[in-house]
């Protein structure tokens, strides 16, 4: 099996100026009470999904206010890819810190995935992040998921 020269790529990405601002245009602040949040989609289509691999790459630059004393602080937010609607991978992330001067922390997890079982149609991916504890505003600033599209030859 080879691949096709083209591979096709589609993405979506958000960039913040001031991670920190809940004003700032496209900052999405994770609430408080569970519920998640879509920070970006992708709409991907599949002809032969037998010969079709989706490399999926994702980002999401994640900031927390400082507390209100230098004690060590956690948060924890839970990031998820879904193939219409349903998880494909599920990623907990725990962060302890100290704030040091401004107090901010800012956390840029990054994961690639090969979906290698696509769905015939429209496929749409969502990167998707849950609050799961920590101070009271946590923001999911710049962020981008890219799909590229190989199809392999026989």
């Amino acid at each position: 099996m080879g691949l096709k020269k083209e591979p096709f790529v589609v993405a979506e990405t958000f960039s913040v100026l001031d991670p920190y601002d809940p004003a700032s245009e496209n900052i999405i602040v994770l609430s408080n009470d569970g519920d998640f949040e879509i920070v970006a989609t992708v709409d991907v289509c599949v002809k032969q999904p037998q010969r079709t691999q989706v490399s999926l790459d994702s980002f999401a630059q994640i900031a927390v206010e400082p507390g209100a004393d230098d004690d060590p602080q956690t948060f924890e937010v839970t990031y998820e890819l879904l193939r219409n609607g349903d998880p494909i991978v599920t990623i907990d992330d725990e962060m302890d810190y100290v704030h040091a001067g401004t107090g901010r922390h800012t956390n840029f997890p990054n994961f690639p995935l090969v979906d290698n079982n696509p769905s015939a149609g429209i496929n749409r991916y969502d990167l998707v992040c849950t609050r799961i504890s920590g101070p009271s505003f946590i923001f999911v600033a710049s962020r981008s998921l890219k799909a590229t599209v190989f199809t392999l030859t026989v």
